[in-house]
């Protein structure tokens, strides 16, 4: 009796990256040459040169680093199909070459996604369906955005899924049980389809910031406010998202940061000349 299996053969380590910054003076040059691969097995290796004003986000990296992901459940589709929705109008901005293919990477995720919705508008990481409100707003954001690049997705499925995020807000626990992260996306998402429910916004900047428990989250309270045109309330919270990311001082053999205390100060004192420092916090 004879019988044959395939037998995936993969590299005994994960992908391998790496990355090196250098600074180049007005009409240097730099060489990359095949050295770069000498530890690796021949064939098997990429480079790719970038050049730009700042370094700290290696776009193109990154783009290739989400393309080749293995796996394809719901987050990782929209995270794929996202950036997308700009590469070329970027590559246009920067005088590259425009990728012709990406308009047709870009629908395919959009069926995909939309394959994966229930009938109650909630999408499922892997199949139709689910209750993670995270990933509802999620795919709904990517959505939205797909749209206003002028993609074509079904204004039935599309409408459901904004149903899905209204259900959501209305009946969401109050952000001191959860920390708001889910509301304060649903909310964002809302709001950028002018859809959002602008007493649950307000009520969360005047009474329950303090309960939102990231900085990302409290932006996107902020975002939400400024695109439904309650502007005082959107700076006030955007200064909180910042204030909630910086270092705070430190206290060293009862002695504290002063250097940092010293950086808050002077910020708030810009803030305050342009009338828009936190009372509350001077």
């Amino acid at each position: 009796l004879d019988r044959s299996y395939m037998l995936a053969a993969r590299p005994a380590s994960q992908v391998l990256a790496r990355r090196s910054v250098k600074p180049l003076a007005k009409g240097e040059s730099v060489t990359v040459s095949d050295d770069v691969f000498a530890d690796l097995v021949p064939g098997t290796g990429s480079v790719a040169v970038s050049v730009a004003p700042a370094s700290a986000f290696d776009v193109a990296a990154l783009l290739q680093a989400l393309d080749r992901y293995p796996f394809g459940c719901s987050e990782q589709i929209a995270s794929r199909a996202m950036p997308l929705l700009y590469v070329n109008e970027l590559a246009s901005e920067q005088q590259l070459a425009i990728d012709g293919g990406i308009d047709q990477r870009i629908r395919d995720a959009i069926e995909r996604l939309l394959a994966r919705q229930g009938s109650n508008g909630a999408f499922g990481l892997w199949s139709a369906g689910g209750e993670d409100a995270w990933l509802d707003a999620y795919v709904t954001d990517f959505l939205t955005r797909a749209r206003e690049r002028k993609f074509e997705v079904p204004e039935a499925a599309f409408r459901l899924a904004l149903d899905r995020l209204r259900n959501f807000v209305a009946n969401a626990p109050e952000p001191s049980k959860d920390g708001g992260v889910d509301l304060a996306y649903a909310l964002y998402v809302l709001a950028r389809n002018g859809a959002a429910p602008v007493g649950d916004l307000r009520y969360i900047a005047d009474v329950k910031l303090g309960d939102v428990a990231t900085p990302t989250a409290k932006a996107q309270i902020a975002a939400a406010l400024s695109m439904l045109g309650d502007k005082a309330r959107a700076d006030r919270v955007y200064l909180a998202a910042l204030a909630s990311i910086a270092p705070q001082p430190k206290l060293e053999a009862g002695r504290a940061d002063y250097g940092s205390a010293l950086r808050d100060a002077a910020a708030l004192v810009m803030l305050a000349s342009e009338g828009r420092a936190p009372q509350k916090t001077i």
